[in-house]
């Protein structure tokens, strides 16, 4: 039988096949088709269930059409944060915890290389946008699609809501940035667990401690994950990273020098963009900083 993941258990696996959810075991070897970036079954992933009466065993992985990657903090190995997902909303709070607009740029860069569309979404945006507005404006001038939200007041809902059915959609960002918070007002029947920030810290609580996908009543899926307090990049490049930034890349044709760093070379036609206020500086600064995770990798 052909089924999705939708939690991991330890050694059990959750997979819902139709209309059933199944809580099956894995075989040790398993059988991966296509070429997995990290072959280790996660939440999203489409596999093949052997059942005898009523145990069940997950055989085989089907290839993913799509995979979040980051880097596993304090080793150069690849995680996946879920498979097959066709959409990202990356979640941020508008003033606690303060949003950062570089970890919010790492995000973006994942999802481009991993061909999933990202939508910035600033939720509790009744705090007041003021730490945001500085720079959120030159990502929807970059194109990308910016939702400005609220869990407590339902501020923006319905157009998130519109967002979703047909899709499986990936919910992430930083601890305490509201994304279960987020689900329950999108629908109630999902009854998340919703934490607190740390007033020690001011860093949010992890309340979702493993990456779950739920089916909406409407249609489609969404993916509950974990907050992140850092993201690395995975198996990337230079030239994958600095195409992920289009500003940049329309810039870097002019520089005179073909292998221009963009920071301190005479004639660099990003930098005078910077000066010129074509391109943000916090941009280029996010650039420039996973050009140091390559270097230190």
């Amino acid at each position: 039988m052909q089924g999705t993941v939708i939690a991991m258990h330890g050694p059990l696996v959750r997979v819902q096949v139709g209309d059933r959810t199944l809580v099956v075991a894995t075989r040790r070897r398993l059988k991966w088709e296509g070429r997995p970036q990290a072959a280790s079954l996660v939440v999203g992933d489409e596999v093949s269930v052997e059942m005898d009466d009523d145990e069940g065993v997950i055989v085989a992985v089907r290839p993913r059409h799509t995979c979040l990657l980051r880097r596993s903090p304090g080793s150069n190995r690849p995680q996946v944060l879920a498979a097959n997902v066709d959409q990202a909303l990356v979640v941020f709070a508008a003033r606690h915890p303060e949003p950062k607009p570089a970890l919010l740029d790492r995000f973006l860069v994942a999802c481009h290389l991993a061909g999933i569309e990202p939508i910035i979404t600033i939720n509790k945006v009744d705090q007041g946008l003021d730490l945001v507005e500085p720079w959120l404006g030159a990502y929807s001038e970059l194109g990308y699609a910016v939702l400005k939200v609220s869990s407590r007041t339902a501020r923006g809902l319905g157009e998130l809501k519109r967002r979703l059915p047909g899709r499986t959609t990936l919910f992430c960002g930083p601890s305490g940035a509201g994304k279960s918070s987020l689900l329950n007002a999108i629908y109630p029947g999902f009854r998340l667990k919703v934490g607190s920030l740390s007033e020690a810290t001011g860093k949010g609580r992890h309340t979702t401690s493993r990456a779950e996908l739920m089916p909406l009543p409407y249609g489609g899926f969404v993916v509950d994950t974990p907050g992140l307090r850092e993201f690395g990049l995975h198996g990337t490049t230079r030239a994958e990273i600095e195409a992920a930034f289009p500003e940049l890349s329309r810039h870097a044709a002019a520089c005179r020098f073909a292998d221009c760093s963009h920071d301190h070379e005479p004639g660099c036609a990003v930098l005078a963009a910077v000066d010129a206020g074509e391109v943000h500086g916090n941009r280029l600064r996010s650039f420039h900083s996973m050009l140091g995770d390559l270097a230190e990798v």
